[in-house]
Protein backbone atom coordinates (compact mmCIF):
# COMPACT_ATOMS: atom_id res chain seq x y z
CA UNK A 1 0.00 0.00 0.00
CA UNK A 2 1.20 3.50 -0.82
CA UNK A 3 -0.42 6.79 0.14
CA UNK A 4 -1.26 9.38 -2.50
CA UNK A 5 -1.38 12.24 0.05
CA UNK A 6 1.20 13.61 2.52
CA UNK A 7 1.45 11.84 5.90
CA UNK A 8 -0.14 14.75 7.78
CA UNK A 9 -3.26 14.85 5.59
CA UNK A 10 -6.19 12.75 6.88
CA UNK A 11 -6.69 10.01 4.27
CA UNK A 12 -10.40 9.72 5.11
CA UNK A 13 -10.81 13.22 3.58
CA UNK A 14 -9.43 12.08 0.22
CA UNK A 15 -10.44 9.84 -2.67
CA UNK A 16 -8.54 9.22 -5.88
CA UNK A 17 -10.26 10.39 -9.05
CA UNK A 18 -8.05 9.09 -11.85
CA UNK A 19 -4.92 7.02 -12.21
CA UNK A 20 -2.85 6.90 -15.40
CA UNK A 21 0.61 6.13 -16.72
CA UNK A 22 2.47 8.91 -18.54
CA UNK A 23 3.26 8.45 -22.27
CA UNK A 24 6.86 7.34 -21.53
CA UNK A 25 5.63 4.55 -19.26
CA UNK A 26 7.96 5.71 -16.48
CA UNK A 27 5.52 7.51 -14.17
CA UNK A 28 2.07 7.01 -12.65
CA UNK A 29 -0.10 10.05 -11.90
CA UNK A 30 -3.06 10.08 -9.52
CA UNK A 31 -5.62 12.83 -8.86
CA UNK A 32 -6.60 13.42 -5.22
CA UNK A 33 -10.12 14.71 -4.53
CA UNK A 34 -9.92 16.19 -1.06
CA UNK A 35 -6.21 17.02 -1.08
CA UNK A 36 -6.85 18.76 -4.46
CA UNK A 37 -3.60 17.59 -5.98
CA UNK A 38 -1.90 15.37 -8.50
CA UNK A 39 0.60 12.88 -7.10
CA UNK A 40 3.41 11.59 -9.30
CA UNK A 41 5.09 8.21 -8.71
CA UNK A 42 8.11 6.89 -10.56
CA UNK A 43 7.87 3.25 -11.66
CA UNK A 44 10.98 1.35 -10.54
CA UNK A 45 11.53 -1.50 -13.03
CA UNK A 46 14.59 -2.69 -11.10
CA UNK A 47 12.27 -3.27 -8.12
CA UNK A 48 9.58 -5.20 -10.00
CA UNK A 49 7.54 -2.09 -10.76
CA UNK A 50 7.42 -0.72 -7.21
CA UNK A 51 6.43 2.94 -7.02
CA UNK A 52 8.50 5.79 -5.58
CA UNK A 53 6.71 9.06 -4.85
CA UNK A 54 8.16 11.99 -6.80
CA UNK A 55 5.84 14.57 -5.24
CA UNK A 56 2.54 16.40 -5.19
CA UNK A 57 1.27 19.35 -7.18
CA UNK A 58 -1.79 21.37 -6.14
CA UNK A 59 -4.30 21.51 -9.00
CA UNK A 60 -5.17 25.18 -8.41
CA UNK A 61 -8.79 24.18 -7.80
CA UNK A 62 -11.12 21.87 -5.92
CA UNK A 63 -11.94 18.22 -6.61
CA UNK A 64 -9.72 17.28 -9.56
CA UNK A 65 -12.12 14.84 -11.17
CA UNK A 66 -10.07 14.07 -14.26
CA UNK A 67 -6.78 14.96 -15.94
CA UNK A 68 -5.08 14.10 -19.22
CA UNK A 69 -1.78 14.46 -21.00
CA UNK A 70 -1.62 16.45 -24.21
CA UNK A 71 -0.43 14.60 -27.31
CA UNK A 72 3.20 15.64 -26.75
CA UNK A 73 3.23 14.21 -23.22
CA UNK A 74 4.71 17.46 -21.92
CA UNK A 75 1.52 19.02 -20.54
CA UNK A 76 -1.18 17.82 -18.14
CA UNK A 77 -4.62 19.44 -18.04
CA UNK A 78 -6.62 19.03 -14.81
CA UNK A 79 -10.41 19.42 -14.49
CA UNK A 80 -11.29 20.90 -11.08
CA UNK A 81 -14.99 20.05 -10.86
CA UNK A 82 -16.02 21.89 -7.68
CA UNK A 83 -14.17 25.14 -8.45
CA UNK A 84 -15.31 25.38 -12.09
CA UNK A 85 -11.80 25.50 -13.48
CA UNK A 86 -9.26 23.79 -15.70
CA UNK A 87 -5.55 24.22 -15.00
CA UNK A 88 -2.54 23.43 -17.19
CA UNK A 89 0.75 21.99 -15.93
CA UNK A 90 4.05 21.30 -17.64
CA UNK A 91 5.26 17.71 -17.14
CA UNK A 92 8.97 16.95 -17.18
CA UNK A 93 9.25 13.42 -18.61
CA UNK A 94 12.80 12.99 -17.33
CA UNK A 95 12.02 13.48 -13.62
CA UNK A 96 8.19 13.54 -13.36
CA UNK A 97 7.98 17.05 -11.93
CA UNK A 98 4.76 19.00 -12.60
CA UNK A 99 4.91 22.81 -12.81
CA UNK A 100 1.87 25.06 -13.10
CA UNK A 101 2.07 27.04 -16.36
CA UNK A 102 -0.04 29.93 -15.06
CA UNK A 103 -2.84 28.97 -17.44
CA UNK A 104 -6.20 28.52 -15.70
CA UNK A 105 -9.61 28.65 -17.35
CA UNK A 106 -13.17 29.03 -16.06
CA UNK A 107 -15.28 26.05 -17.14
CA UNK A 108 -18.57 25.12 -15.45
CA UNK A 109 -18.17 21.87 -13.46
CA UNK A 110 -15.57 20.17 -15.70
CA UNK A 111 -15.49 16.40 -15.24
CA UNK A 112 -13.53 15.05 -18.22
CA UNK A 113 -10.54 16.13 -20.30
CA UNK A 114 -10.16 14.99 -23.89
CA UNK A 115 -7.16 16.33 -25.82
CA UNK A 116 -7.19 16.40 -29.60
CA UNK A 117 -5.07 18.50 -31.95
CA UNK A 118 -7.31 20.21 -34.52
CA UNK A 119 -6.95 19.01 -38.11
CA UNK A 120 -4.61 21.27 -40.04
CA UNK A 121 -2.98 22.70 -36.88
Amino acid sequence: SISTVPAGFPSYNNTCGRICVDPTGRFVLVSNRGHDSLTVFKILPERDGMLHRVGWCHTRGETPRHFAFDESGHFVIAANQDSNSISVFQFNPSNGILTHTGNDYVVPSPNFICVKTPTGA
